[in-house]
């Protein structure tokens, strides 16, 4: 469709869609529609995007390359992915939010999008204005607000505050605001050294204001009780280091933020006490649209905290020796990322399982994902561990040739001995080959595939990565050997005791795999002693101690000399 006008009256349209000259593309599925205004704001609102990260990965590299040390470097990547997420975040939602039909079923979300819309460009122009300056060397911000100036932007904010109607919409910003302007009071008016112990209470304060929230939002008790908190709140905040303050910035500001976009994905508010769904929306937007301001402003303070401390960092006299801990990054990134995902998995187990209550896709979906994280933690995971024994160890470097050989003939003993292929199979109502899309995360997805009665093949995620390792374990451990007999002279007397421990371990994953514990149950009249549950406890401790074995050749023979600098 192409008009000069909107089908239907402009002011029954939503922002931006306001305007002559209407297009529109519609189908069964979709409708796309533009407007010159809105093209206008999409392409403006994308290039005020475009250039800030631009810009910010400019600032990261200046930062990196005055860094003399690779801490300051990593600072500065932390600290420009804060800053420059706050305003990927408001320049996406702005965009994203006038797509959202529920929201316009609120009377107050007539407005949203041209507020979103007008924040996300305030910030990101002065975003612009603030890192271009930055990068050719000015410092944008005064290096102090006088005094008077401090106490009429105070005052502002208390009168402004102090003449919107109450309303639960306004309750958290009119306690925000205030506790804001009582900071700029103290600021202002108390100029002496003060006490970390202030912050807490202040702390405290607010916490309180929280609990008893439905009995005081609305009313005029939340003026002093705010004041009074950010008065406290400032004397404690600038007795504080200035990594700290910059920790409690971010932290209360992304706490503001996060609710209201959140509400906006899921389709509903994140409940609040017994506020209406209206009310609550209403408080988790205006909250969001009060802290994305302070989350910029912490994120540039962040950035220029590291450009005017990078000549004062002296890495030699901190305790921690980053490359003491190489592998330490990926080991504490793939922990979480298990964590959270088997989290997750006990927490909502019918999102995975459940064909009843879910459609076939959303299962698939759910089991996708988590699989794929739980992959990538546990790929994570072992790189960290591997660094570690490579840089603590130094474990003796074997012939690749070697390598390869016996990694392979492991994996072939362990894929028959394993669990993966079967022989003699009959009894599974299963076509030959089948694909199990859904349910327990890295169970599945799973293959079967089976030609009775002579062979069944069945793996999964977890399967595949345990005969990676095993595999790779084990064929280390032979190339070890074969290393030691070869040049057994080189190593120290004891290195033939330990060779020999890592022999005993060489299979223990085909020792105790699933044939033997269904024939050990069968010989001692245990049937639990083959369930799944017994199966992997049985199967990890093997993997366990494989990898000890591991350790304990790569500690008695490493590949350098020790020398003890102290003799």
């Amino acid at each position: 469709m192409l008009s000069t006008s909107p089908p239907i009256n402009p002011s029954c349209l939503p922002f931006p869609l306001w305007g002559p000259f209407f297009i529109s593309l519609t189908s069964s599925f979709m409708t796309w529609a533009i407007t010159p205004l809105s093209l206008v704001i999409s392409i403006f609102l994308s290039f005020l995007v475009g250039l800030n990260v631009t810009l910010y990965i400019i600032y990261y590299r200046l930062l990196k390359l005055g860094a003399r040390k690779g801490l300051v470097a990593s600072l500065g990547l932390i600290a420009t992915s804060l800053s420059c997420s706050c305003e990927l975040f408001t320049g996406l939602i702005s965009s994203a939010a006038v797509s959202l039909p529920f929201l316009f079923s609120i009377s107050f979300m007539d407005r949203l999008s041209e507020s979103l819309v007008i924040l996300a460009i305030s910030l990101l122009t002065l975003s612009t204005f603030v890192l271009y300056n930055e990068v050719n060397g000015k410092n944008p911000f005064p290096k102090s607000i006088k005094s008077r100036t401090k106490l009429s932007i105070a005052a502002v904010i208390i009168l402004v505050l102090t003449l919107i109607p109450p309303s639960p919409a306004f309750s958290l910003v009119r306690i925000i605001g205030y506790t804001f302007a009582g900071g700029l009071i103290a600021s202002a008016l108390l100029k002496k050294e003060s006490n970390k112990v202030f912050f807490p209470i202040s702390v405290s304060i607010l916490v309180g204001e929280i609990i008893a929230f439905p009995l005081v939002y609305n009313s005029i008790i939340v003026l002093p009780i705010s004041l009074l908190a950010g008065i406290l709140g400032e004397l404690g905040f600038r007795a504080m280091k200035k990594w700290a303050r910059l920790g409690i910035m971010h932290v209360t500001a992304w706490t503001m933020i996060m609710p209201g976009p959140i509400s906006l994905i899921l389709g509903y508010p994140i409940p609040f006490f017994n506020f209406s769904f209206s009310q609550l929306l209403q408080i988790w937007i205006y909250t969001w649209i009060i802290g994305t301001p302070i989350a910029w402003y912490a994120g540039i303070y962040y950035l220029q905290y590291l450009r005017d401390s990078m000549s004062e960092i002296n890495l030699e006299r901190i305790r921690i020796n980053v490359r003491e801990t190489p592998g330490l990054t990926w080991i504490i990134l793939g922990t979480l990322t298990l964590l959270t995902q088997i989290a997750f998995f006990i927490t909502h187990v019918c999102d995975y399982v459940d064909y009843n209550g879910f459609d076939y896709d959303f299962l698939v979906e759910m089991t996708l994902i988590t699989t794929s994280l739980m992959i990538a933690g546990l790929v994570s995971l072992s790189y960290g561990i591997y660094e570690i024994i490579k840089f603590k160890f130094n474990p003796p470097k074997v012939s690749r040739k070697d390598f390869k050989t016996f990694t392979l003939i492991y994996a072939i003993i362990n894929l028959i001995l394993g669990g993966i292929v079967h022989f003699d199979v009959n009894g599974f109502p299963y076509p030959h080959f089948y694909v199990f899309m859904f349910g327990m995360p890295l169970g599945a997805p799973s293959v079967l595939i089976y030609y009775p009665p002579f062979i069944g093949i069945e793996f999964d995620p977890l399967k595949i990565l345990q005969l990676l390792a095993v595999s790779i374990m084990g064929g280390y451990i032979i190339s070890a050997v074969k290393l030691y007999y070869a040049s057994r002279r080189q190593f120290p007397k004891g290195g033939l005791s330990s060779l020999a421990l890592g022999a005993i371990g060489i299979c223990p994953q085909c020792a105790i795999s699933a044939y033997a514990t269904a024939l050990l149950s069968f010989n001692l009249g245990f049937s639990a002693l083959y369930s799944f549950s017994s199966q992997l406890i049985l199967s990890l401790t093997a993997d366990s101690l494989l990898f000890a074995s591991v350790l304990y050749i790569a500690y008695k023979l490493p590949s350098v000399c020790r020398i003890n600098i102290k003799k």
